[in-house]
This record gives C-alpha cells, sequence and structure tokens, in this order.
C-alpha cells in the first residue's frame, strides 16, 4: 500500500518527493510565515515561547503555528548538540508528503474494518486519500495538512466497537487526539467533535437489550472525546502566560461549509464548467471538502432509498441503516460534524448560543470540521459502490457491474488525479520563481544579506528588525489586514542573523502587546510603551522594501541612518532614542504659549460622568451602533485647504473597533457630495488604549456641512478636533492637558 501510494505521488510529484528539503511548498503569506516560525524556532528558540516575533514580547509556538509537537523536541535536540535545524524544511515537507501515503494505509484499514475485501479497499483507499481535502493545506497551512488524523481516530472508534471493554483503543483515541492538537489546535476540537458526535449516536441507535455495545462504552467514547480538549487546555494554562487574546476572532460564521463546498466540484478544470453549467455559486476555500462525483451520485441514490423507506414507513431502516456497525454509526456522526462545520445552528437564528459557547468562537474556520464528513462520507461511498457491484452480480448482471464499476474507478480517479497534479503545480509554479526557493529562503545569496553576514555582527549590533512596509496580524481588533513583501524578506534576514522582528503575523496576540508594538509608528508626540519592555538600548535594524510606504512609515525612515540599499532592500540603522516622545513633547509644549487660537477648528468634548473619565482627560462618549460626533459648518473654511477629521476611540476592552465616516453635505439640498472613511482597526496612533483614527478632506464648498459620525459595535470616544491639515493646533480639551493636533503634550 505505501509503495504503491508512493509510486502514484511520483507521477506527479517527481523530484519533490526524492528531494523535500530542496523545494519550498508556498510562498508569501502564511506559506513562508509558517516555515519561518518553525525553522526559526529550531535554530534560536527553545520551550513553548517564540521569539522570533512581535518583539521584545515573542509568543507562545501555539499561536505562531509553529507546530509544537515537532518545534519543542527537535529545538531541544538541535541545542544538545544535533544539527537537526539544517534539515528542518526537509523534515517538514517530508512529513507532509508521508502523510498522504499514511492516509491510504488507515483508510484501507477502516475498509477492511467494514467488510471489504482486500483488493477493493486498496482502491477505495487510494481513491479517498488523493482527494483528501487537508492536501490543500501544504500550500501554506502546514500544520493542516496530516491527512492521516481522522481516518485514524475513526479507526480507533471502530477498533473500541469491537472489543467493548478494551481500554486500548480510547487510550490510543486519546493520545492521537492530543498529539495532533499539539501539532494545530483545530485537531483537538476535530478530536472532541468527532469522538462526542460518535457517541451520540451510539446513543440514539442502541437498542437496550440487543445492542452490540454497552452504555458504559458510550460514556467511555465521550470520556475519549474530551480528555484531548482538557489535556491541551491545561497545559496550554502552564505554559502561557497572556490573558488578554481576543475572545471573539473574526469569520466563525464566515468561513463555513456550505452543500457547494462538499458536493460540488472546487478545482478547475471540472468547478468552472460546474459553476457555468448549473449557475452555482464560487466557495470559500476554508469550507472545502469535495467528495467527488461519484459519492455526490451516492448522495442522491441514498436520498431515493431513504425516500421509499419513509414512504413504506419502514423509519427505523433510516435511522438504523442495514451498514457494518462502524459505518452505520459514522455516516450520522460525520452528518452532525457536516452540520456544524456549515454553522448549525448558529446560522438558525441561535448565534446568541455562541456566548454561551465562547470557546467556540475561537475557531474562526469551522468549515475545517466538515473534513470528518468527508472522510466519513467516502468511505460509505466505496462500500455503497461495493455492495451495488455484488447485487447486481448475483442478479446476473456481471458485464454491467464491471463496466459500472470501472467506470466510477475512473471518474473518481481522474478527479484524484486532478486534485493531486494541482497541488503539484502549483508548488513547481512556487519554485519557479528563484526568489522563493529553498535556497532563496535559508541559503539567500542577496546583496542585503550578505552585507549582514559580511558584518557578522548583527545580533551584537542590533536588538531587532522592524520591517517597513510594516504588519501587525494578530490582535484581531487591529492590525493589517496582508503582510507586504518587506515580511519575507525580514523573515529571510531574521534566520540569517537570528535577529528577531518586531512585527508580527500570528494568531489571537495579546492585545495590550499588540498596541505597544502597533505605537512603534505612531506620532513623535506619544510616549511608546514598547521601549520600556527593551531588554536594551542598541539599535533597531530598519529592513525597508521597494513598496509605498505610509507618512507613519516615511518618518521612521527619516530617523535612521543609510547602511545599504541594493536592488530591493534599503536598511537603516534607528536608534532607540529617536523614538522617545520627550523631546518632541518638550518642544510643542514650549511653542504652545506663542499659537494664535484659530477661528477655523471645531473641538467637540463630552462631559465627565460617575467613573467615566478617559485617560486622555475629560469625559467620552459612549455609543451603539451609529452616533453623529458632528454636524455642521467648519468656521471660516476655504475650499483651497485640506481639513484633518480626527477622534479617540478606546480599542482595550472592545470586541471591534468602529469607523469613522465623514460625509460633506450640500449647502443647499443636504444631500452627500463626498463620503470619507477611516476603519479605526488600521491603527497607527496608540496612547494608553485608545487610539486615533482621521480622515483628511477637501471641502468642495467652503458653504457645505460635514457629518461626522462613528459607525460599529458598542464603542466609545473622546475629543473631537476638525482642523487645517497644514497647521499646528494647540488647545486644552480638558483641564491641565495640553494638546498638539488632537495629540496629548501631557499624561
Amino acid at each position: 500500500m505505501l509503495l504503491l501510494t508512493a509510486a502514484l505521488m511520483y507521477a506527479a510529484l517527481g523530484p519533490v518527493l526524492l528531494h523535500p528539503g530542496q523545494y519550498t511548498f508556498a510562498a508569501g503569506g502564511d506559506g513562508t510565515k509558517n516555515y519561518y516560525s518553525l525553522l526559526y524556532h529550531l535554530r534560536y528558540g527553545h520551550g513553548s515561547h517564540f521569539t522570533g516575533m512581535l518583539y521584545p514580547y515573542g509568543e507562545h509556538l501555539v499561536f505562531a503555528d509553529g507546530q509544537p509537537l515537532l518545534g519543542i523536541p527537535l529545538a531541544y535536540l538541535q541545542q544538545a548538540g544535533l544539527p537537526v535545524a539544517d534539515h528542518g524544511l526537509a523534515l517538514l515537507n517530508g512529513l507532509m508528503l508521508l502523510s498522504l501515503p499514511l492516509t491510504a494505509v488507515v483508510v484501507y484499514l477502516l475498509l477492511r474494518r467494514v467488510l471489504l475485501p482486500a483488493a477493493p479497499a486498496v482502491v477505495g483507499a487510494l481513491l479517498i486519500s488523493f482527494m483528501a481535502p487537508q492536501l490543500e493545506r501544504w500550500l501554506g497551512h502546514y500544520a493542516l495538512s496530516y491527512a492521516f488524523v481522522v481516518p485514524l481516530l475513526w479507526y480507533l472508534l471502530a477498533r473500541a466497537l469491537a472489543a467493548p471493554r478494551a481500554w486500548g483503543p480510547l487510550l490510543a483515541f486519546v493520545a492521537v487526539g492530543l498529539l495532533a492538537g499539539l501539532l494545530h489546535p483545530y485537531l483537538v476540537l476535530l478530536t472532541a467533535l468527532l469522538g462526542l458526535a460518535f457517541a451520540l449516536v451510539m446513543l440514539l441507535q442502541r437498542r437496550a437489550t440487543t445492542s452490540a455495545y454497552p452504555l458504559a462504552l458510550v460514556a467511555r467514547v465521550a470520556l475519549a472525546a474530551l480528555a484531548p480538549v482538557v489535556l491541551f487546555q491545561g497545559w496550554m494554562a502552564l505554559t502561557d502566560s497572556v490573558t488578554d487574546r481576543p475572545s471573539t476572532p473574526y469569520g466563525f460564521l464566515v468561513y463555513r461549509s456550505h452543500f457547494e463546498s462538499v458536493f460540488y466540484p472546487v478545482l478547475d478544470p471540472l468547478a468552472s464548467f460546474w459553476r457555468a453549467a448549473f449557475r452555482t455559486p464560487e466557495t470559500v476555500g476554508e469550507g472545502w471538502a469535495y467528495v467527488g462525483l461519484m459519492s455526490l451520485l451516492v448522495l442522491a441514490l441514498t436520498a431515493v432509498k431513504v425516500l421509499r423507506y419513509l414512504l413504506r414507513g419502514k423509519w427505523r431502516l433510516i435511522l438504523r441503516p442495514v451498514l457494518p456497525l462502524p459505518l452505520r454509526i459514522g455516516v450520522y456522526a460525520g452528518l452532525l460534524t457536516l452540520l456544524f462545520a456549515c454553522g448549525v445552528p448558529f446560522i438558525w437564528g441561535f448565534s446568541w448560543l455562541l456566548e454561551w459557547l465562547k470557546p467556540l468562537k475561537q475557531f474562526r474556520s469551522i468549515g475545517r470540521f466538515a473534513w470528518i464528513f468527508y472522510f466519513f462520507f467516502t468511505v460509505y461511498a466505496v462500500f455503497y459502490f461495493y455492495q451495488l457491484g455484488r447485487y447486481l452480480r448475483q442478479r446476473r448482471a456481471g458485464r454491467f457491474a464491471h463496466t459500472l464499476l470501472l467506470l466510477v474507478v475512473l471518474v473518481w480517479g481522474w478527479e484524484g488525479r486532478t486534485a493531486l497534479t494541482t497541488w503539484a503545480r502549483r508548488i513547481r509554479n512556487t519554485n519557479a520563481d528563484k526568489h522563493y526557493t529553498a535556497q532563496a529562503l535559508l541559503h539567500p545569496t542577496d546583496t542585503f544579506i550578505r552585507y549582514l553576514n559580511w558584518e557578522n555582527t548583527p545580533q551584537h549590533t542590533y536588538q531587532a528588525i522592524v520591517p517597513l512596509p510594516y504588519f501587525l496580524l494578530g490582535p484581531e481588533q487591529f492590525g493589517s489586514n496582508s503582510m507586504p513583501a518587506s515580511a519575507y524578506e525580514a523573515m529571510r534576514a531574521s534566520l540569517q542573523t537570528g535577529l528577531p522582528i518586531v512585527a508580527s503575523s500570528m494568531s489571537r496576540t495579546s492585545q495590550a502587546q499588540g498596541l505597544a508594538v502597533a505605537q512603534l509608528l505612531s506620532a513623535p508626540e506619544l510616549p511608546k510603551a514598547l521601549l520600556s519592555a527593551l531588554p536594551s538600548r542598541k539599535p533597531f535594524l530598519l529592513l525597508v522594501t521597494q513598496e509605498s510606504l505610509t507618512p507613519a512609515e516615511q518618518r521612521l525612515v527619516a530617523l535612521g541612518k543609510l547602511l545599504l540599499k541594493d536592488e530591493h532592500v534599503s536598511l537603516y540603522e534607528l536608534p532607540v532614542a529617536a523614538l522617545e516622545a520627550a523631546p518632541y513633547r518638550q518642544a510643542a509644549l514650549a511653542a504652545a504659549p506663542a499659537a494664535p487660537a484659530r477661528p477655523d477648528v471645531v473641538r467637540r468634548t463630552w462631559p465627565v460622568s460617575a467613573g467615566a473619565a478617559s485617560p486622555l482627560g475629560g469625559g467620552r462618549l459612549r455609543g451603539q451602533q451609529s452616533a453623529v460626533l458632528f454636524e455642521g459648518r467648519i468656521p471660516q473654511a476655504v475650499d483651497t485647504a485640506h481639513y484633518e477629521v480626527s477622534v479617540w476611540v478606546r480599542v482595550v476592552g472592545m470586541n471591534n473597533l468602529p469607523i469613522l465616516r465623514v460625509q460633506e453635505l450640500d449647502a443647499q439640498t443636504g444631500q452627500p457630495v463626498a463620503n470619507y472613511e477611516a476603519p479605526a482597526r488600521q491603527i497607527v496612533e496608540v496612547y494608553q488604549g485608545w487610539t486615533r483614527p482621521s480622515v483628511t478632506l477637501r471641502l468642495q464648498n467652503p458653504n457645505n456641512r460635514l457629518m461626522v459620525r462613528l459607525e460599529g459595535d458598542p464603542f466609545e470616544a473622546a475629543h473631537l478636533l476638525i482642523r487645517p491639515a497644514a497647521a499646528d493646533v494647540y488647545d486644552q480639551p480638558a483641564a491641565g492637558r495640553t494638546f498638539k493636533n488632537n495629540f496629548p503634550l501631557q499624561d
């Protein structure tokens, strides 16, 4: 079985299968980041704490996608003197490739458990394994690519059914679930869902007197399903010190499965034809668990059979179909998990239940749990066709049976080949670009890398890399929406030098730590909490790529000293002292008394209610969904000037951040003539847990009115200012607190 699977893989993958350490499976975004997290930890890390990003805080290895089951022991071996880091890429890629033949072996054993002979079981195992939806995770989400986990868990439950009094299969189930969770936490919840759904169906199908298994086994299966979750949570409690992780990541009911993402083709050329012919919608990749056209046919035939049973009143055969026991339970358990992966019952008006099931909200992509259904239903489909062939042969239609089954294998095999060759082609396309090969990642020869290696003392000279354009993914409520090219270059430089990265591309990052590193780009008058957490006063190494920079990023570059400029990257030395706010504040406070009061400014503050003073001084406005902060004309406005509209909104303690919207309304008709918006999540200016979104605009008519409002979840706001963008405005919106351009100069 292993050799046969390997031979078929070689036909599609070629040298990638023989030399996995010489290829990268994906580049950019999660692909590079997930390589970087594990490889950096192997070279420079230890234990469960990852120090490669979010400097100086670091992060738990789980939230860095560092696969603790691999990262922790391999880093220990590296420290013990074994050069495992040099082979980290080959090891990771090799394990992902190995998961496919392991999947085929486990599925073969499952098919034998449901009474298929050896030859049909071999064919069925190959068909199922080569279309496994987890193989798509070769292209970035490496820790989710181990396709054998689901069938192995099911196989262990089948073993438990065969020996109801034996503890071995269920203990193995717990071990597999926990170890899989140490590769990726989604696999812990997947284990729990699979086991609990299986136990529930066992309970519902069990007969009091004639059941093949005792009630105690149902209880043990349920406990075995929950045990990995409890053990994993216990380990996290012991190793994770962060207490302010986001509680509601975006996407729970967005990245879910649909009927189309499970039963309709998802890969070209068939997917494009199918959508054009049947006008079906394009599906979200996170919900993919495509079972194949032949399984869709089995679904249709099964639906007809169920309808006949209903018409004849044989509903018991629907609830307890005549199938081998592991399959009889598994089909319904798979259906339950598919319903959950589709968002049931939450999409039926029960989303309020999530407030009582808050741990579930940590999993943004519930469509991944449809992988359980994939294996359960495709095993059922193989069993169905085998039984159909037997039935036809018994009715003296052997030639038709052989023709039908050959057609099934050809269509299913073609779809499996299409899937594997699609993933193989994408891997080859990645490596066709010399900038994203394994050589470029691990042994780069770029000028800026050679400069750092030639200097040979980056860890002694600098304390961390600051990539520009900057990126910050992980805090959920705020941060970047994508990763720029600077992320890839910074990760390559970090692997070569050992310098950590001040930016972040991780999951569920601490809110306070995310705000601290975001503050690196804040206005010079705002104190940087990050500086007090730095372990040294060594300068930062700015790494700037040839991309457009924001004004805040340009300001950082201007503070640095140019070290090197090559075709793609410029390096700067940025002293820590250049980030201190005190000199800027002192200069601004000295200039404030001489600054004239401006008539073309709008300032709005809110009174202090009981216990509601903001850290900026003065009161705050609490809003629900939408609140108008200002509506009216700008005094003495001119149509040749640009105006900045800014307001402070609270970040700490809020689930989501509002959007600042500004409308210019026609002076005569009151109709909008221009619209502007600034999502508060694109955070730059940070002060004591608050952020300052702003909009810059130019009036089409100085007599037009402005409407300024905040829209979003419940929010808190303070200190609105509308001012000429080219002028410095000093005022005291709160007693004893001087502001410059809506930035506090005194704490």
